[in-house]
């Protein structure tokens, strides 16, 4: 009975730091964005334009799986340079979504559709961009 107790306590006690410190993190809920909203934000200077464009490069090469690794990696650095800021937004929605990355390998080499909101001209050109690849 008392080793019962002290279990209950020991995980009351783990939950009660660990929540409470990852509360007040910047980093939690980032697959919970809402990324509908991202479009309407205004950027105003080409520098925070610039610097999108070097966090959506590096989160291009930085992905879950290796075939995304290399599908998205070939795509940023072939289009990015390109794109506006309104085609950053629209990307920058795709690879940071709540969906996984199964589901954007799926979407990209056309075997699953894409939800309403992603089917749009940027995974028009990603599916475009693996199709020749292939």
């Amino acid at each position: 009975m008392k080793s019962q107790i002290s279990i209950n306590m020991l995980k009351k006690s783990v939950y009660f730091y660990r929540y409470s410190l990852m509360r007040n993190s910047p980093l939690t809920g980032i697959k919970n964005r809402c990324y509908a909203q991202t479009a309407d934000t205004k950027i105003s200077s080409d520098s925070e334009i610039d610097l999108m464009r070097s966090r959506l490069i590096y989160q291009s090469r930085k992905r879950g799986i290796l075939e995304n690794c290399i599908i998205f990696t070939t795509f940023a650095d072939k289009y990015l340079k390109t794109f506006n800021c309104e085609q950053l937004q629209k990307y920058d929605a795709l690879i940071n979504s709540k969906f996984d990355e199964w589901d954007l390998y799926a979407w990209s080499i056309g075997s699953k559709p894409a939800p309403q909101e992603f089917d749009n001209d940027i995974l028009k050109l990603l599916k475009n961009h693996v199709q020749k690849r292939s």
